[in-house]
């Protein structure tokens, strides 16, 4: 079968910017690609090999990979760093913290506000004293959320969704392989 072209389009445009199109989504129109992704895989992987994306498929997710990226593998261990910081921060809020999650901002206001360890690792994510936990969580929250591991279910109440791209994170981490005989 032939797929639309203007949902390859659509894919390119979301995945080339290093965002990922997850199951779990609750936007509709993003739904719909990832059941069209689903179904054509092989078609959607033909279009952007050429371009030398290799369109990948995790746990309940799809993003790209490319040849030759622009980032070192030190530059990539840095920014994966910060992400080991966040997974900790959201497990130590709530063990088991993953896919299909739903949780408020306020929750975890609540909860780095009676914790001092919780409250101990969101101050390290930012230098500036003056910003309110909430402020701060909120910031976290929006920053996983731009890069595509959570979705506002209710902007009103600060509802969030985690998103099945969160496994991305957590399939990663899972690959560190530290021999503790090694000093």
């Amino acid at each position: 079968m032939n797929i639309d072209h203007n949902s390859t389009r659509r894919v390119f445009e979301m995945l080339s910017r290093g965002q990922f199109l997850s199951a779990n989504t609750i936007r509709p129109e993003f739904r719909k690609l990832y059941d069209e992704v689903e179904e054509y895989f092989s078609a959607f992987e033909s279009v952007y090999a050429p371009l030398g994306f290799h369109l990948k498929k995790g746990n309940n997710y799809f993003y790209f990979s490319r040849e030759g990226g622009r980032q070192t593998i030190e530059e990539k261990i840095e920014r994966f760093y910060k992400y080991i910081d966040r997974l900790a921060f959201f497990a130590t809020f709530a063990p088991g913290f993953g896919e299909g999650m739903r949780f408020y901002v306020k929750d975890i206001v609540h909860k780095c506000n009676v914790e001092t360890d919780l409250n101990d690792q969101l101050q390290r994510f930012g230098s500036d004293k003056s910003i309110s936990t909430h402020d701060k969580v909120r910031d976290l929250v929006d920053e996983m959320k731009r890069q595509g591991f959570m979705e506002c279910e209710d902007d009103e109440n600060e509802g969030y969704i985690v998103l099945s791209s969160y496994n991305y994170l957590k399939d990663i981490v899972d690959l560190i392989d530290i021999d503790p005989t090694n000093e």
